[in-house]
């Protein structure tokens, strides 16, 4: 029997859109539950860590943190490698997308006007990375790990999304990278999900600064 998931966030993409973009892309049934600023602190005893996303499963189990939702969907679902080795090397990468989105959510939530310039300047060579990975991959499987689709490459696009949304030329200078998000985004499951009202209207961030 398959299992019933409810993924439980706030009113934006932010630490659920890994998660969210795993589960259209796979299509994979759940519910959705929102709170909003108003009454999420009533409900906040009810969650673990007093915070979000929460994945629920089977209307029992709670799951918290995004990342470790999105390991246990990754591995449910086939996305994290068949044993310990291959998973090593899928959770090597998934973390080097991570890395990258950390420090970008810094700039955009700590301190933009001082951040962003630093970041910006040492963006060729995070990205770098992923341009000589990619690069490096047969023409007709340009994912980072296992020379199949992983949930890395689901964090990939994830953090390039937000990349494209703060500086639209961002990949204008690693054309591989370039690609693999514009053929990313093209999947017809994922697509059809980006192009949706619920998609489409949350915000990216709580930063005014990343809409």
């Amino acid at each position: 029997m398959s299992q019933k998931y409810e993924l439980t966030y706030l009113p934006a993409k932010g630490k659920a859109n890994l998660i969210r973009l795993m589960l259209a892309d796979q299509g994979i049934p759940y519910k959705y539950t929102e709170y909003d600023r108003a009454n999420w602190p009533a409900a906040k005893p009810n969650y673990p860590f007093k915070q979000l996303p929460v994945l629920t499963v089977d209307g029992s189990i709670q799951i918290a943190q995004s990342h470790s939702i999105a390991r246990y969907l990754a591995r449910e679902h086939g996305l994290m490698g068949s044993n310990s080795i291959e998973q090593a090397q899928v959770d090597m990468w998934l973390d080097q997308t991570l890395d990258l989105r950390n420090r970008l959510l810094n700039v955009v939530h700590i301190d933009f006007e001082k951040l962003l310039q630093p970041f910006l300047n040492s963006l060729p060579d995070m990205l770098e990375i992923f341009e000589t990975r990619l690069a490096a991959q047969p023409a007709s499987a340009k994912h980072l790990a296992l020379g199949k689709l992983t949930i890395a490459d689901y964090a990939l696009f994830d953090v390039l999304y937000y990349l494209q949304l703060l500086r639209p030329e961002s990949l204008d200078n690693t054309p591989v990278l370039k690609a693999f998000y514009t053929e990313f985004a093209a999947r017809p499951k994922l697509r059809a999900y980006m192009e949706t009202d619920e998609f489409k209207c949350l915000r990216a961030t709580g930063s005014p600064h990343l809409q």
